[in-house]
């Protein structure tokens, strides 16, 4: 992974709890949003997001590692 969007998509998705509003964090609409974060889990071999019912969308273990991975780099770079 070597977008930074990649990362922030991750991160607002996590935070958020959900694809729509994730989405809006990034200002990008949700297919685009939807788009990325498959491009995203196709590059990895891995499911970042467990998709619920109610459109809830929960970080697996490999998600929330890339979420903390995130949350570090926008914290340096906001320092």
């Amino acid at each position: 992974m070597n977008n930074w969007n990649d990362l922030k998509l991750v991160l607002a998705i996590s935070r958020a709890r959900s694809l729509g509003g994730g989405a809006k964090l990034m200002g990008v609409n949700h297919s685009t949003a939807f788009r990325n974060l498959n491009t995203l889990e196709d590059k990895l071999g891995a499911r970042l997001f467990e998709r619920l019912q109610g459109g809830v969308y929960t970080p697996t273990a490999v998600g929330e590692q890339v979420a903390r991975t995130a949350e570090r780099m926008e914290t340096e770079a906001l320092a």
